[in-house]
C-alpha cells in the first residue's frame, strides 16, 4: 500500500535524506514509492525472493557450523577451526545478500551490484576455500601462504572501496573508473581462487596418497567431497570475468552454481567433521615416528640416523619371513585392515613396512591384500561351488559384494559367477 505519492515523497522525504543518505534514500524510494507488484504472476520466483533465500539459506549454514557441531567434533583440531572459516565465509554471503535485497543494487545498476558481490564473494571464497585447505593439512597452513592469498584479497577489496570513495561520482550513478576497478579486482579474484587451488590439489593429492597406503581398499569415499569442491570453486572463478557483469539467465546460471557450490562444500565439510571420516584420514596421515627409533643420546644425531638406516635396509629379509607367518595365518582375509593393524599383526615398524611395501610390486596395502584375497576367492569359488557370491566375498575379507565384483573382474577379466563355471 502506498501511503505517499512519488511527487509528495520527492517533496518531503527527499529535503530529509538525499543530501545525507542518498543510498538509503533511494532504496526508500525503491521499497515504498516506486516498487512495482510482480508483472508476471507465473514466474517462479523474483529476484528480491531469491535474495532472501540465499540470504536465510547461508544463515542457517552458518548457524549450523556454529551450534550444531557434536562435543566430540569440537574437540577435533583442524574441523573446529575450519568449521570457523566456513562459518565466516557463509556469513559474509548472507550478509551480500542481505544488502543487496535491502538497498536494490541490482535494480541500481550492474556496477553497484557488481561491487557488492566482489567486496563480500572475494573474502568469503577465501575462508572457505583456506577451511578446506585447513582439514586436508590438519591445520598445518604457513603464514606465507595466509600472508599471500589474504594479500591478493584484500588488495581487491582496497581498490573497490577506494575507487567508491575517491572517484568523485555518486555511488548510485554509473562510474566507470569504478567499473574499471571491478575489472580488475575479478581478475585478482581469479589469481586469489587460482593460488587456493594450488594448494588444495597439493595437499589432496597428498592425502589421496596416504590414505590410499594405509586403507586395504580406495577409501575416496573418505575425502571425495574435497577434489569436487574445489574444482568446482575453481571453476566457477575462472567464469567470473565473463558472467558477473551480464544480466539475465548467464548471470541466474552463475549464481545458482556459486550459492549451491558454497552449500555443498559447507555441508560436507559438517558431515566430514561429525563423522569418523576425520578421524579415519588423520590416523592415515600420521606418521609412525617410533619406527625410526634413533638414540637420541648418541652425541652425533646424524650418525645415528644413518646406522638406523643400514640396519632397517638389512632386515629386508626379516620382513619378507614376518609377511610369510602373516599370509599363512590367513590375517589377510580380516575386515577392514589398516597398515597400522597389520604392522602390529606382524609384528614389525609401521614405517618399515609401508617402505617394504613401496619396494615391492604390490606398491601398497591395498594391492598385497586384494592379490592374496582375489587368489583365495578364486580358490574358494572352485572348493565351495554351494557358497554364494556374498559369502565367497565376507569369507575373502571383502565388504560388499559390488565391490567384491569389481575387484575380481579387474584382477581376473571376468565376474566370479562366469569364473566359477569356467573352473
Amino acid at each position: 500500500m502506498r501511503l505517499v505519492s512519488e511527487k509528495q515523497s520527492s517533496g518531503v522525504k527527499k529535503s530529509c535524506f538525499s543530501d545525507i543518505y542518498p543510498l538509503f534514500w533511494w532504496s526508500f524510494r525503491r521499497k515504498y514509492v516506486i516498487l512495482q507488484p510482480r508483472t508476471n504472476p507465473s514466474a517462479m520466483i523474483t529476484l528480491g525472493e531469491m535474495q532472501i533465500s540465499g540470504m536465510l539459506t547461508m544463515l542457517v549454514l552458518s548457524v549450523m557450523l556454529v551450534m550444531g557441531v557434536p562435543s566430540r567434533s569440537i574437540r577435533q583440531g583442524s574441523f573446529a577451526k575450519a568449521r570457523w572459516m566456513m562459518a565466516a565465509g557463509t556469513g559474509l554471503i548472507a550478509l551480500q545478500f542481505l544488502l543487496q535485497h535491502t538497498f536494490g543494487l541490482r535494480e541500481m545498476g550492474i556496477t553497484q551490484a557488481v561491487f557488492c558481490n566482489l567486496l563480500f564473494f572475494t573474502p568469503a571464497s577465501l575462508l572457505c576455500g583456506m577451511a578446506i585447505l585447513y582439514v586436508q593439512r590438519q591445520g598445518h597452513v604457513s603464514r606465507k601462504e595466509w600472508l599471500w592469498v589474504a594479500g591478493i584479497c584484500a588488495l581487491a577489496a582496497i581498490l573497490l572501496i577506494g575507487m567508491a570513495l575517491f572517484d568523485g561520482v555518486p555511488f548510485q550513478e554509473e562510474s566507470m573508473a569504478l567499473r574499471t576497478a571491478e575489472y580488475v579486482a575479478s581478475v585478482l579474484y581469479v589469481l586469489m581462487q587460482t593460488c587456493i587451488f594450488t594448494m588444495q590439489y597439493k595437499s589432496y593429492k597428498q592425502l589421496e596418497l596416504a590414505v590410499d597406503e594405509y586403507y586395504d581398499r580406495e577409501r575416496h569415499d573418505l575425502f571425495g567431497w574435497m577434489g569436487l569442491s574445489m574444482k568446482v570453486m575453481t571453476l566457477l572463478a575462472f567464469i567470473v570475468p565473463l558472467v558477473i557483469f551480464m544480466t539475465g539467465v548467464p548471470l541466474v546460471l552463475f549464481s545458482i552454481g556459486f550459492f549451491f557450490a558454497i552449500s555443498y562444500s559447507t555441508i560436507s565439510l559438517y558431515t566430514y567433521g561429525v563423522s569418523k571420516d576425520v578421524e579415519r584420514v588423520e590416523e592415515a596421515e600420521t606418521i609412525d615416528h617410533s619406527s625410526l627409533n634413533i638414540d637420541h643420546s648418541s652425541s652425533n644425531d646424524e650418525e645415528s640416523f644413518c646406522a638406523q638406516s643400514i640396519m632397517v635396509n638389512g632386515q629386508w629379509s626379516m620382513v619378507n619371513e614376518k609377511i610369510e607367518k602373516w599370509i599363512a595365518a590367513g590375517h589377510y582375509r580380516e575386515h577392514n585392515l589398516t597398515l597400522g593393524i597389520v604392522a602390529r599383526q606382524m609384528g614389525v615398524p609401521q614405517k618399515q613396512l609401508q617402505e617394504w611395501l613401496r619396494q615391492s610390486e604390490y606398491r601398497k596395502l591395498a594391492g598385497l591384500v586384494t592379490t592374496l584375497r582375489i587368489e583365495e576367492a578364486q580358490r574358494v569359488l572352485v572348493e565351495h561351488r554351494d557358497w554364494s557370491v556374498e559369502s565367497v566375498a565376507d569369507y575373502c575379507g571383502f565388504n560388499d559384494r559390488k565391490y567384491f565384483h569389481q575387484v575380481f573382474q579387474q584382477y581376473t577379466g571376468t565376474t566370479p559367477a562366469k569364473y566359477q563355471l569356467l573352473h
